[in-house]
């Protein structure tokens, strides 16, 4: 599949075919545009550290699917698009319920794809949790 319109049904065909423990892990998207892409992480006991936290590889991981999804909403359903880097900066802790990343293209080169990612406590979504920024890689044609 190549460039074209990419839905949330697409995207969610998607996941449940390439990345199916996306669905174990609560994860699904709840938004999609061009370039931008609204992702929720249900909230869920087993994945707390000691403090009541959500660990912090659940947040890295919903904050790279979140960058994914928009990525595709961009590039098209190209499912060897891969993370060539992601920087995370945790804020505060994710405590007691479910968790949006908020992703946004920044650029779009030739090869690589550019943009950020924001994570809110759904209930909350004034005060950051996480910043995150990553680039992809686009499969070569």
């Amino acid at each position: 599949m190549g460039q074209g319109q990419v839905t949330k049904e697409a995207i969610a065909k998607l996941a449940r075919e390439e990345c199916p423990f996306l669905e174990d892990f609560g994860i699904e998207c709840e938004e999609l545009g061009r370039g931008h892409a609204v992702v929720r992480m249900k909230y869920d006991e087993r994945y707390l550290r000691p403090g009541r936290y959500i660990t912090g590889g659940m947040l890295m991981t919903l904050a790279d699917i979140a960058i994914y999804y928009a990525i595709l909403s961009v590039v098209g359903l190209k499912p060897m698009t891969v993370t060539n880097e992601f920087k995370i900066n945790f804020l505060r802790p994710a405590v007691g319920g479910d968790v949006l990343a908020r992703a946004d293209v920044l650029k779009t080169g030739r090869r690589i794809v550019y943009g950020e990612i924001r994570l809110f406590m759904a209930d909350n979504q004034e005060k950051l949790i996480a910043h995150a920024t990553s680039s992809y890689v686009l499969p070569e044609e």
